[in-house]
């Protein structure tokens, strides 16, 4: 699907003459915010997909067919979103608890909204508002502008606001029965310090381990008030003498209870709008447990014989050969240019090392010098079977020797060696016990990625999706 549809676009978009278009692809995410899909009636442009210009770190020219493939999937999650919603997902223990958790903090909020649209939103509280600010409003008018107008209400009266929710949070929380420590936190204002930092830290030594709040089987502890009290900037440490202020900067999650508390005793966890909101929000849970569902590795287990017919088709896979090995013994010297001894320099040990090599060409035995100047944790010098990649440079030029060669000096960071290659095995390819499991992950990935394709090209055909070819 990908393919057909990439040589199309770009055949068209090779027609393009435009400073953002190249043969490479197209600066992304494009200036304009152009159409780049739809799905059914609904249109997918360029900033949903890939950000708006000035939010993105860095703006760089996408390959057409990486484009093509960042749009496809992007509309593939949509679609598993819509998918997601059956009862096979909607009743795990994973949705339903977070479900539950948001649509606990959704009707908290819609409860509050609800208060302060009442009090200082009301039809005839805007119109009154329209009439005193109407020099800097004319341009908006009720019903058509009412949530406009109501933005700049909430801004201009943003204060008593929040007096309005702090006096009926209070009210709240003593006819729930919240249990403030006000003698610990009396003594808590009382803390001389000059810094946040060192606020918190008398707090910490003098006052650990003790309840500041209670409410049912919930506590809190003056534990959690360290780290906001260290948050807080200089400035602002007027008021920390202040014990409302205190309050509010650790009961967060009890005042959070309360609210559900009473959001569920006034019914709003069985409004629509709470309730479509929160499920909204759950989309991308709901996507991610349905992909986990449907690409669970247990519907794609291939069986014993499609595992050998795939370990004779690649037998030439180096992910299923061993990797070539090789027995080697070393002579090793550290050099140090920094210390007073002149032998340990590095050009004196290079010329002592280089002396040892040539004795050994002239027949002397490896292996008795490489006892004499082994590696550290080395057992008298001997490595035994190293690969390529091990001990750095040693493993590289081990892999290009030949058995019974003397390597030249090799150059280490701290040390200088040299090396004997006495024995030497080629890769071969693993029996098929030994890379079943490779080749089980292998045909399972497989298999998934068929399956992918194959998913979302029915869907793409159920939902009606067509990717625009102005990419």
């Amino acid at each position: 699907m990908i393919k057909t549809a990439f040589s199309y676009i770009l055949t068209s978009m090779l027609l393009v003459t435009s400073s953002v278009f190249t043969q490479d692809g197209i600066l992304t995410p494009f200036t304009d915010n152009i159409e780049v899909a739809v799905i059914g009636d609904r249109v997918i442009t360029e900033f949903e997909v890939f950000g708006y210009p000035a939010s993105v770190r860095e703006r760089k020219v996408l390959p057409y067919e990486e484009r093509y493939e960042i749009i496809e999937g992007y509309i593939y999650e949509i679609l598993l979103q819509k998918e997601s919603q059956i009862p096979t997902v909607l009743n795990t223990g994973e949705y339903r608890k977070n479900f539950e958790t948001l649509l606990k903090k959704n009707a908290a909020m819609k409860l509050k909204d609800d208060l302060v649209g009442q009090r200082f939103l009301s039809n005839d509280k805007l119109e009154s508002y329209c009439v005193q600010n109407s020099g800097k409003i004319d341009k908006f008018k009720l019903p058509e502008n009412k949530i406009e107008i109501a933005a700049m209400v909430k801004k201009d009266k943003a204060h008593e606001i929040r007096i309005f929710l702090d006096k009926y949070v209070d009210s709240l929380s003593l006819s729930y029965g919240v249990d403030y420590n006000d003698e610990l936190f009396t003594e808590i204002t009382s803390v001389r310090a000059d810094s946040p930092e060192e606020f918190s830290e008398e707090v910490r030594k003098n006052m650990l381990n003790k309840v500041l709040i209670t409410f049912k089987d919930q506590k809190v502890f003056t534990n959690e008030l360290i780290k906001p009290l260290r948050d807080v900037k200089p400035w602002r440490m007027k008021d920390l003498s202040n014990t409302k202020i205190l309050k509010r900067l650790v009961d967060g999650s009890i005042i959070n209870s309360i609210l559900s508390a009473e959001a569920e005793k006034r019914g709003y966890f069985e409004k629509e709008d709470v309730k479509e909101e929160t499920k909204d929000q759950m989309k991308y849970l709901a996507a991610k447990i349905y992909r986990d569902v449907i690409y669970s590795d247990g519907k794609f287990v291939p069986s014993k014989e499609e595992m050998i017919d795939y370990y004779i088709e690649n037998k030439d896979n180096r992910t299923l050969w061993s990797k070539k090995k090789m027995w080697v013994f070393e002579i090793f010297r550290e050099y140090n240019n920094e210390d007073d001894i002149e032998e340990n320099d590095k050009i004196n040990v290079a010329i002592e090392v280089e002396n040892i090599r040539q004795k050994i060409i002239s027949g002397e035995e490896f292996e008795k010098y490489a006892k004499f100047y082994p590696r550290p944790h080395s057992k008298d010098g001997e490595l035994g079977f190293i690969f390529e990649d091990d001990y750095a440079m040693i493993g590289k030029t081990a892999s290009k020797m030949k058995e019974g060669d003397i390597s030249d000096l090799i150059i280490q960071q701290k040390a200088i060696s040299v090396i004997k290659v006495t024995q030497i095995q080629e890769p071969m390819l693993y029996k098929f016990e030994y890379v079943e499991g490779i080749i089980k992950s292998n045909l399972i990935s497989s298999k998934k990625e068929e399956y992918r394709n194959r998913h979302m090209n029915e869907l793409f055909q159920k939902y009606i999706v067509k990717i625009k070819n102005n990419l």
